[in-house]
């Protein structure tokens, strides 16, 4: 192509006999070399895509100075969206319209007996690559057990590639993948792709046509190249959409934090929907074995719609993108503290380089290093002490690091007792959460100097990782690790295990140090060994059993508390009888209100607040509801 002014269009001598195409108002001259037989007809402007003013196709996003902390505080504005955008009629709405109707296809056909049901058989198959896999592969986890006979898979795209995309297949060494142990029978197939152009994802989008029909992508935006893939596939209309979208857009951003955030919310609404589908009707509900019920959809949709509230709380900024009122604060400053203390951790080697720099220029180029300028301001002259002095200063030299390591942990309060090291950062939580905190922060780190760099390991502390990562803990080591709702007699276990292995973890000690622990959960209750609690409000009512132990807990509170004042009473007064008399009198109330907690436990509310002051430990929690 070239300029429509340019005497010569910018093309070789053979091609010059090829129509010329001119675009923008005569400005821009164009040239197909390779061009279709069936589309010599048509002109290119017919053919281009409109970049602006497209509903289609997101804008790319202002400049901003620090693009992560931008993801961040547009979470709460971007699952909001994707809530009130599956409430509205559009192309997500559709999308799943098309979804519904592939599950009752797919189910008619396992009632009708058409479709086998055999330990090979796949009725739903979910595919990605990295996060947007790990994601699926809870969002398939949940939807397994929500229907127990149902034949549903989380495969990832290289491994189908490998089985399926090659002349010789490549074996899935480690996994139970294989041609013959799927089988590709016309399934429900999810790419899960928030870019819509990995490799993997995509190919498979070109692949697995000739499995199945019914394919459907979770994307960032309607217009991807797996989109066009699916386009090219059904009709090019509303009606036969195939494809979810976020509407998150491209993200310059490497860390996928918004991204991450927004498939997983989408993926929840395409869960619900998928539920709503199947247990409508008898058939249907029996066939697939379903466990969840009306009610428990119910549940969950109230706190999808109440997670909003406790994101903006963890971001500071409200779904409409302003900041929150400072009471409703408190959690994101208590995080950001705890991040300004490990961040002076990894940056302590580099101020301390910094340091030494400035310390061993000044005193070579002065010629009075620290001890012999001292005692030469003190009027020291014999030769024989100033070879002390120097002997002393070259100490000095020698652990300069370490020396200036130690003043600026005693002036910052920080651990003395730290090993002078890089850092770690062990990431605890359910295996989806884990990995795709871990990418986040590695990340970040990717292009960081060696001096300021940081290690990231994961793992699940109901599973491998004491195994994997305790003998690993030094004076120094950072664990964070995400606490469940152990007030959940449901939870109450997996909390148990999880403080099983922080405190194992923080066990493990050399010279009175040991690694530093933080655990994040709705639990006010502090392990004994862990550096801090952080605490997420909850904003969903009690459930029943939150509700009773509650309940119990306040009781006791009270009879606490009037024990407690019996005692003061006590101390005060004087006079036996009267001493007596009012003991006798407080202790027939609370017998009375110990005869009564029977018919105040079946007087319960759903309330959202909880009486009790004092908080249970998860040992505690265990004991109780066991």
């Amino acid at each position: 192509g070239g300029c429509a002014g340019a005497p010569h269009p910018a093309v070789s001598r053979p091609n010059r006999n090829l129509p010329v195409e001119t675009l923008m108002n005569g400005t821009i001259r164009v040239v197909l070399h390779h061009q279709s037989k069936t589309c010599r007809d048509c002109h290119l402007s017919q053919r281009l895509t409109l970049l602006e003013r497209n509903e289609f196709v997101k804008p790319l996003l202002d400049d901003c100075p620090d693009p992560i902390l931008a993801d961040i505080r547009d979470i709460p504005r971007v699952c909001s969206r994707i809530q009130d955008d599956w409430h509205d009629v559009g192309l997500n709405r559709m999308t799943a319209w098309n979804l519904a109707n592939c599950i009752r296809a797919r189910m008619k056909a396992r009632v009708d007996g058409t479709i086998e049901s055999h330990g090979g058989q796949v009725d739903i198959l979910v595919t990605g690559c990295e996060v947007s896999l790990w994601v699926a592969e809870q969002f398939v986890a949940d939807l397994q057990k929500a229907f127990p006979r149902l034949f549903v898979r989380c495969v990832s795209s290289n491994k189908l590639l490998g089985l399926f995309g090659q002349e010789l297949a490549m074996p899935c060494t480690g996994f139970p993948y294989g041609k013959k142990s799927l089988e590709m029978k016309d399934p429900i197939i999810i790419i899960v792709s928030h870019s819509g152009g990995t490799f993997g994802p995509l190919a498979c989008s070109n692949l697995l046509q000739s499995f199945s029909s019914s394919i459907f992508a979770v994307t960032s935006e309607w217009d991807t190249q797996i989109g066009k893939q699916l386009r090219s596939m059904y009709s090019d209309d509303l009606l036969s959409s195939r494809i979810f979208s976020t509407e998150v857009g491209v993200r310059p951003a490497e860390p996928c934090s918004v991204s991450v955030v927004a498939t997983h919310q989408l993926l929840t609404n395409i869960f619900e929907h998928i539920c709503v589908t199947i247990i409508s009707d008898p058939h249907f509900r029996h066939l697939s074995g379903a466990v969840i019920t009306e009610h428990d959809l119910q549940i969950l949709e109230r706190c999808n719609q109440e997670n909003l509230k406790a994101l903006e709380e963890i971001v500071g900024v409200d779904c409409q993108g302003y900041e929150i009122h400072e009471r409703r604060g408190r959690t994101e400053k208590e995080l950001r503290s705890a991040g300004d203390l490990w961040s002076e951790h990894i940056l302590e080697n580099a101020k301390a380089y910094i340091m030494s720099f400035i310390y061993i220029v000044g005193t070579v180029t002065a010629g009075y290093p620290l001890v012999t300028g001292i005692a030469t301001a003190a009027g020291l002259n014999t030769d024989w002490a100033f070879y002390i002095t120097r002997f002393l200063d070259s100490l000095i030299y020698f652990w300069l690091p370490q020396i200036n390591v130690l003043i600026l942990r005693l002036i910052q309060g920080r651990n003395l007792r730290h090993r002078m090291v890089g850092r770690t950062v062990v990431i605890g939580d359910c295996p989806w959460v884990a990995q795709a905190a871990e990418a986040f922060l590695s990340k970040i780190f990717a292009c960081s100097y060696s001096i300021a760099g940081l290690n990231v390991l994961s793992g699940n502390p109901a599973d491998h990782l004491v195994h994997r990562h305790t003998h690993r803990v030094v004076r120094g080591s950072l664990l964070v690790c995400g606490r469940p709702d152990g007030r959940l007699s449901a939870l109450t276990s997996l909390e148990a295990s999880t403080c099983l292995s922080v405190n194992q973890a923080s066990s493990i000690q050399s010279i009175g140090g040991t690694c530093e622990s933080i655990t994040i959960g709705h639990n006010k209750s502090k392990l004994p060994l862990s550096k801090r609690a952080i605490y997420l409000k909850s904003h969903r009512p009690l459930f029943l059993c939150e509700k009773v132990l509650d309940d119990i807990d306040a009781h006791e509170d009270l009879i606490r508390q009037r024990k407690e004042k019996i005692k003061e009473e006590k101390e005060k007064q004087k006079n036996k009888n009267v001493l007596i008399s009012l003991a006798a009198t407080l202790t027939t109330r609370t017998r009375s209100s110990i005869t009564n907690t029977g018919n105040h436990i079946l007087e319960l509310s759903l309330s959202r607040s909880r009486q009790a002051r004092q908080t249970r430990s998860s040992a505690s929690l265990l004991g109780a509801y066991v």
